[in-house]
């Protein structure tokens, strides 16, 4: 048999080494499983508890503590995504009350485990020892459990900081001189540059970045994995969906300096921008119009234009309330949604009432 003659950091963890523990004890519980549960609660209960040990060994080979926490983070996320999968089994008659009741010890402990983890993590950032979850008595366990399950509600860790008016995350990064009004929340791992101007009442999901330069205004919503480079405007109330990709130069190349050459991308008013869409930079997208999940918009975007597909094309008009306006033998249509009159002359569309 072949064994190995070292010894991988992550395998001297306490935490991993119960988290595989769980995972076997998963593997065993689900193998009675009807057979047709093989592609679904079985697989997705095996592959939650794979989650759980995998990311804390993945974790572990990351350079630094954010990283590290990060993936740590995913783990707890795997742990309670495997419990509410283990309470559905146990209410459709998979697993016995007493197989889930005995659970409970090797979840609570592992939960405890992982909090502390990513505490230690956490030190190494100077950040706050905060928990992911508050402690509660759990309504899935006996009253008389010694040490009550905690969950996820309310958690400090999903708290904000308040300065000047606006509230962001813990992990998230302000560099000095960042313009930001009131009532503005920024998320986890987001980062916000010095030159940067944002409205009020916006909200930055995680991992967004804004760049030196850019100029977003009020109730700008901007989703997950998103970049907003230098020469990006939007106006008020725009939406940007996950993952969208806005770019600032034509011909980039690695070796060639082009910051002279930034090109300005305007985002009317209200507009709608899917998720995974890419913007070419130097457009104009019009207020209210609506870009779809995906889309690669190449050229300027009318206002109220519904725009699909790569290359981008228009295929309708929406109104300002998100509903899709179709103007057949006329030139005018309501909005089923608002009640409100659009009217289109020459192309271009415009709100009467």
């Amino acid at each position: 048999m072949l064994t190995m003659a070292y010894t991988f950091y992550f395998e001297k963890l306490e935490v991993w080494n119960l988290a595989v523990d769980l995972a076997e004890e998963i593997y065993l519980l689900s193998q009675n499983f009807p057979e047709v549960e093989k592609f679904g609660l079985t697989s997705q209960m095996r592959r939650a508890a794979i989650s759980v040990s995998s990311n804390l060994a993945e974790g572990s080979a990351k350079d630094s503590p954010r990283e590290q926490a990060r993936y740590t983070q995913i783990a707890y996320a795997s742990m309670m995504e495997l419990f509410s999968q283990l309470i559905l089994a146990k209410r459709i008659g998979y697993i016995t009350e007493k197989s889930f009741l005995d659970l409970s010890p090797s979840i609570e402990k592992l939960a405890n485990k992982i909090n502390n983890y990513r505490n230690s993590q956490l030190r190494h950032i100077k950040e706050p020892e905060v928990p992911y979850y508050t402690t509660v008595q759990s309504k899935a366990f006996p009253e008389s459990s010694d040490s009550p399950v905690q969950h996820m509600d309310d958690s400090p860790f999903n708290q904000l900081i308040e300065k000047n008016g606006y509230r962001y995350h813990p992990t998230a990064t302000i560099d000095p001189g960042a313009q930001i009004g009131k009532n503005t929340r920024i998320w986890h791992y987001s980062h916000i540059m010095g030159g940067a101007k944002i409205g009020t009442g916006c909200n930055f999901g995680q991992n967004v970045f804004v760049a030196n330069g850019v100029k977003i205004g009020c109730e700008v919503k901007v989703q997950n994995n998103v970049s907003i480079y230098e020469g990006v405007c939007c106006e008020d109330e725009v939406f940007i969906g996950p993952s969208v990709v806005f770019t600032n130069v034509i011909n980039p190349r690695s070796g060639v300096v082009r910051k002279a050459e930034y090109q300005t991308t305007m985002i009317g008013k209200g507009a709608s921008i899917g998720a995974n869409a890419t913007i070419i930079c130097g457009l104009n997208i019009g207020a209210y119009a609506f870009i779809g999940a995906g889309a690669i918009v190449t050229k300027d975007v009318p206002p109220y234009a519904l725009i699909r597909g790569n290359p981008a094309q228009q295929t309708g008009w929406m109104s300002e309330y998100g509903g899709k306006l179709e103007f057949k033998g006329s030139n005018e249509d309501v909005c089923i949604e608002s009640g409100d009159v659009y009217q289109l002359i020459n192309q271009n569309v415009r709100k009467v009432s």
